[in-house]
């Protein structure tokens, strides 16, 4: 992939994209870093006009820069991994949470299950963040756990698509339904963020969805256990 010099809305969703291949094949990318930097946040706010163009960007950021900071310290997870200030954006520095919380999550509070959102959201993160969440994105965030998701390439031109196949794909591998006791093994995370889905009634009508259980089946649902090892270079 060749970046191109002329700055312009569509450069920063390519750029993103850009960022996301160098992390995987191992190429330098300072120029994409200089250039996500240093553009204002009204460029950045402009060139993401659409949902589409916020998940996709933001999803590739958000991918990227796991690469990036775990390759700084690959033996060890700092304990303000998420929380710390690390990604330069828009001439300010952001941190996991910011875009994953903040923007792609709508401002809901971390810790809340999906169900309250934060009360004082800063101007950046009301400007970018989202209009609806959709769930789906936690079928695509990578970061960098080995229950994660593997690591795509998305495009607004055809993100839902995507974002539907990531999801069919982690579910099948993630989830195992037992009949005989009327039973489903899932990912932990989605009693993480348990209010993104809809609570109990929407994770079941999600699974059905995606044909982990039968149409008319209402199994208990047992969370598995989330293995926190670290996994870099997890591209699908």
């Amino acid at each position: 992939m060749e970046i191109q010099t002329t700055q312009t809305q569509t450069d920063l969703i390519k750029i993103a994209q850009e960022l996301l291949y160098a992390t995987k094949v191992k190429k330098a990318y300072d120029e994409h870093l200089h250039i996500l930097k240093n553009t204002s946040l009204a460029d950045l706010n402009a060139a993401l006009d659409t949902p589409e163009k916020q998940l996709s960007f933001w999803i590739n950021i958000y991918n990227a820069f796991i690469q990036i900071e775990f390759a700084k310290t690959p033996n060890h997870k700092p304990k303000d991994f998420f929380t710390r200030q690390c990604i330069p954006i828009a001439q300010t520095i952001i941190s996991f949470d910011f875009i994953e919380h903040g923007i792609l999550r709508r401002s809901k509070f971390k810790y809340s299950l999906g169900y309250f959102n934060k009360l004082f959201p800063g101007k950046m993160e009301k400007m970018l963040r989202v209009k609806k969440v959709d769930y789906r994105i936690h079928f695509a965030l990578n970061c960098g756990a080995k229950s994660c998701p593997p690591i795509a390439f998305y495009s607004p031109d055809n993100i839902y698509e995507q974002l539907d196949l990531a999801t069919a794909s982690y579910l099948e591998n993630e989830s195992i339904y037992h009949p005989e006791n009327n039973s489903v093994e899932i990912a932990k995370l989605m009693f993480w963020f348990k209010g993104d889905f809809g609570g109990k009634t929407g994770v079941l009508r999600m699974l059905r969805k995606y044909n982990i259980i039968p149409k008319e089946a209402s199994p208990k649902i047992i969370y598995r256990t989330y293995d926190w090892t670290l996994v870099l270079d997890n591209f699908s």
